[in-house]
Parts: structure tokens; sequence; C-alpha cells
């Protein structure tokens, strides 16, 4: 009898969760920033992977599928960083518009997470499980090389002024303003 007071799962008034979720097809025209991120991330960190490319041994003594293999490859990866980068500021800004907020921190937060990560993916895949080896023109800080650095300030950065630019319809009004 002293678990009188004890009410069951199924007994127990269900309260609803409140969630602040904002319609984001209303708010941006059917803007799907994760889109646009895959895609101009993907486009610009092939120009980097290929540009910088010259910075690594394999370079000049690998066939030229393998290097069109390797920089594909690594620039999927850069994508997916990208990606969590951009969902994990969504999570601490609950929102997918963050970008359009202007708000410096959740733009910070975006740069920095996925800094971190090519910081710690650097040192690991250069000097635990040898990966890849930087020819003697990288130039590094601290054994990791500042081109891949370079790479996750530049490009998060012109995505993130694409994705105002898209998000908030500046394109769309600039086109809409020079007319046939």
């Amino acid at each position: 009898m002293r678990n009188q007071g004890i009410k069951s799962c199924d007994a127990k008034r269900r309260e609803s969760i409140p969630v602040h979720v904002r319609n984001q097809r209303s708010t941006n025209n059917g803007f799907i920033p994760e889109v646009a991120l895959v895609l101009y991330g993907l486009i610009l960190n092939l120009l980097w992977e290929f540009g910088h490319s010259v910075l690594y041994v394999d370079h000049g003594q690998r066939d030229t599928a393998y290097i069109l293999w390797t920089r594909f490859h690594c620039s999927i990866g850069d994508v997916l960083i990208l990606l969590g980068s951009f969902w994990w500021t969504s999570l601490w800004f609950r929102t997918r518009s963050w970008f359009l907020q202007n708000c410096r921190s959740a733009t910070v937060l975006f740069l920095l997470s996925g800094f971190a990560y090519t910081v710690w993916s650097e040192w690991y895949n250069r000097q635990i499980v040898h990966s890849w080896v930087y020819a003697p023109a990288m130039p590094t800080l601290l054994g990791i090389g500042l081109s891949p650095l370079a790479q996750w300030l530049v490009i998060p950065g012109l995505l993130v002024l694409l994705l105002q630019q898209r998000g908030s319809g500046r394109c769309l009004e600039r086109l809409n303003d020079t007319g046939p």
C-alpha cells in the first residue's frame, strides 16, 4: 500500500513539450540552407583541394586517377565537416537560419567548430595514421599545414556570406532588378 501515490506511466498526464520551430519555408522562399552549403561547399573545396595539391608529397608521385580520387574524397569529407558544423551551430542557436540573424557568435561557432576538427584531423592523419605527407613547400604551424587551416577559415566564411544572400532573397532581388 505504500506505492499508492505513484502513478503509472499511462496514468500520468501527458503534456506537450513546447517546440519553437518556425516554418522556414515561409520565411525564406523555400530556401534549404543545407543544399546550398553542400553544392557551394563542394565546388569551393574541390577548387581548394586541387589548388593546394602541390603542397602534398603524393601530387608528383602518383597517377592522375589517384590524385583525382583523393582530392574528390577529401572534398566530400570537407562537405561533411561543413554539414556537421552547420548542424552543431543550428542546434546551439535553435534555428537552421542562424546565418540570417546577423549574429556574430553563431558565425564564430560555425567557423571554429570546423577549424577545431580540422586541427585535430590534420594532426591525427599526419602524426598517428600517416594518411598523408606534406611537401616541403607546405608552410606549417606546430606541424599542421597552414593551407588546410586557411581553407577552414576562408571557405566557411564565404559560405556564410552566400547563405546570407541566398536566404534573404538578395540574389533573387538582384536578378529581378536587372531583368530582360
